[in-house]
């Protein structure tokens, strides 16, 4: 027999999966036009490992779609939602920019005063020093992710060091990605806030932070659906190469889970993926500025 003390953590493991996949499902889920393109939120392979790893895959992946979703309607709403998404801030790293290139101030001063109210609650409840001695752990937690667990991080550092480029080394790189990244999410956003330039902020999440696991990929399926989305609307036909790009980012998770030698090239296709949704963002806004002259 299961004890009733297992019992009792496997029903509230339960619980919070199904519950966080139900807010994911419920933000997640479009009445545009391929709609049969939403079966890809319950059928895609990060969906079934964030139920395989549990953490917080479903609730990071919700929050961060439903706050934009909610951005112009309910700035307020979006700004919470936003500010929630510091439960692991780094997956919360381009949003500064987004807002700030985007002028949605009232975003952002909702999301700081969320992000400063779970601060003091968290101090409240364990004590003040919990911050220094977590900043202090940050570094050598951040090594061990990098070289304990690469195969399970999506990240460019994960993957460097994977294929034996020095840690410092691949620190580097990953910070000159990480500004690369944000300068062009910059640009997507000063327009204001577009299915496109959304889209290119959740896979450049993955670029951009040193920290990320397989698990929190469910944005990255989010991302695959708008540009099926933007095809839809904007009736721009889908090549072969970028077919082949959606497939593989789609199965990425799945590829760097249960096989070793193609994980070697893993952020390939995130890199790919995010190079094609900037290339539709602008080459939407090129149409629109020839149309509007």
């Amino acid at each position: 027999m299961i004890p009733f003390g297992l019992m009792g953590f496997y029903a509230a493991y339960g619980a919070w999966v199904l519950g966080t996949f139900a807010f994911y499902l419920a933000v997640s889920w479009h009445r545009e036009p391929p709609r049969s393109a939403n079966f890809l939120i319950l059928f895609a392979p990060a969906t079934a490992l964030a139920f395989e790893f549990g953490q917080t895959g479903f609730l990071t992946s919700a929050l961060m779609v439903s706050g934009f979703r909610f951005v112009e309607s309910r700035p307020a709403l979006s700004g919470i939602l936003f500010g929630l998404v510091s439960i692991k801030p780094q997956l919360g790293i381009l949003l500064p920019i987004a807002l700030i290139s985007a002028r949605l101030w009232r975003t952002l001063a909702t999301a700081g005063v969320t992000v400063l109210v779970l601060v003091l609650a968290s101090s409240a409840a364990f004590g003040w020093s919990i911050w220094p001695l977590w900043l202090s752990q940050l570094p050598a937690h951040a090594d061990w992710a990098a070289t304990t667990k690469p195969q399970y991080m999506p990240t460019i550092v994960a993957n460097l060091t994977f294929l034996g480029v020095d840690l410092p080394v691949a620190r580097v790189i990953q910070l000159a990605v990480a500004a690369a990244v944000a300068g062009i999410i910059w640009t997507c956003f000063r327009p204001g806030p577009t299915q496109m330039g959304i889209s290119a902020l959740l896979v450049g999440t993955f670029l951009a932070t040193p920290y990320a696991f397989v698990y929190d990929m469910p944005m990255v399926t989010n991302a695959v659906l708008a540009v099926l989305r933007d095809r839809g609307q904007t009736n721009r036909a889908l090549t072969i190469p970028e077919l082949i790009v959606l497939a593989l980012s789609l199965v990425l998770p799945v590829i760097m889970v249960l096989t070793w030698r193609p994980t070697m090239l893993r952020s390939i296709p995130l890199i790919l993926l995010f190079g094609l949704i900037v290339w539709r963002h602008f080459g939407v806004s090129r149409r629109h500025t020839e149309i509007a002259g």
